[in-house]
């Protein structure tokens, strides 16, 4: 059968006894539940923010040539979800790659092997706090659930081990459904993670406000949330460390949620600088697996990378902490570049060498 003909999918054996044949660290199926009930359905897009995803997000994970280690964003809205995956995929290759050069110039292999690490993840290690995974899968290959009445199709397809979500991660229909570029991958792994996590352990324990906690935005914008719920598990709302208490004992006390730990990846922000958020997110990265992040006495080299801006130029940054330069006095003056002061969130005072490239304002 040719690769490319459609195939009808009808869900994974209930059976968690068996096996898939072959020597090949073969993990036995998830459990499949049932179809999502009209309850469940209202209750999961309640909590994505949107009644039906803008077709922007209709897309799966895939590389797109411009750098090959980079995934490709089609058109804006999902970069959030798309950033994370990114990031969490080079951490894996990081992990896997003999030296920087072979991170940079990935094969074919190795970062498909990277992605799979950085969706399984995610959804195992991130979402389901190193429990459980849950991938909402629909009963057709062919089925586009991007609306309310569309998502009732959606079984929920349990895996209680990050071994056997992995696995599974590169077998049909997980494959396909989630890589196909012109497919509903971003949607379901949105679902999925929200699944993962539970709907109502987002709304009654992870938002500071139950009533308005969603996953996507104005615009058809990722939220804070969903990018913490895929950075550090937790749909909170904020990005500082711990909590903080806002009001009074006498008029009662808004704890206000923040980071609870340090995340396998960073998160750089303007918004605790300026107040506001920027709406895209993008990765920067290392391909040394020796740089300390936290090393501010020594040049540290960056790449940068933006999944959305078809960027056929590796764009190569030198950071020299604590050396502004002389022609600024804080750094994050008007006409720098947003990219710039990031960094200077995390390198305090740093000069920004782009090393050629054209600097991204």
């Amino acid at each position: 059968m040719d690769d490319d003909e459609p195939r009808r999918f009808f869900g994974p054996s209930r059976d968690l006894g068996s096996t898939i044949g072959g020597g090949d660290g073969a993990q036995p199926p998830p459990r499949l539940g049932d179809p999502l009930s009209a309850a469940d359905a209202e209750a999961l897009m309640s909590i994505v923010g949107q009644p039906e995803l803008p077709e922007s997000w209709k897309q799966g994970f895939f590389f797109a040539g411009y750098q090959s280690y980079g995934l490709q964003q089609v058109s804006g809205g999902p970069c959030g979800v798309i950033a994370a995956v990114q990031a969490f995929l080079l951490r894996a290759l990081l992990q896997r790659a003999p030296s920087a050069a072979a991170v940079l110039e990935v094969d074919e292999k190795l970062r498909h092997e990277a992605l799979l690490d950085a969706l399984a993840e995610v959804l195992f290690r991130n979402a389901g706090d190193g429990k459980k995974a849950v991938v909402l899968v629909p009963s057709s290959s062919a089925a586009v659930p991007l609306s309310l009445s569309s998502i009732r199709c959606l079984q929920p397809a349990l895996f209680t081990s990050y071994e056997q979500l992995r696995y599974h991660l590169n077998q049909r229909p997980y494959r396909d459904l989630l890589l196909n570029p012109s497919g509903c991958g971003i949607p379901l792994l949105l679902y999925s993670l929200v699944w993962t996590r539970g709907v109502e352990s987002i709304r009654e324990r992870d938002a500071d406000d139950p009533k308005t906690c969603a996953m996507i935005g104005a615009h058809g914008y990722c939220t804070q949330e969903l990018v913490n719920l895929m950075v550090i598990g937790k749909a909170y709302s904020n990005v500082f460390d711990g909590t903080k208490r806002l009001g009074s004992a006498k008029d009662g006390w808004c704890v206000l949620q923040g980071v609870p730990r340090r995340g396998n990846v960073g998160f750089l922000s303007l918004f605790e600088a300026f107040k506001c958020i920027e709406s895209h997110y993008t990765v920067l990265f290392s391909p040394d697996a020796g740089v300390d992040p936290q090393d501010a006495n020594r040049a540290i080299e960056l790449y940068y990378f933006d999944q959305l801006a078809r960027q056929s130029d590796q764009i190569r940054l030198t950071v020299l902490p604590r050396q502004l330069p002389s022609h600024l006095s804080t750094g994050f003056e008007d006409g720098e570049s947003m990219i710039d002061r990031c960094i200077r969130t995390k390198w305090k005072d740093a000069s920004v060498d782009w090393n050629g490239s054209d600097v991204i304002l």
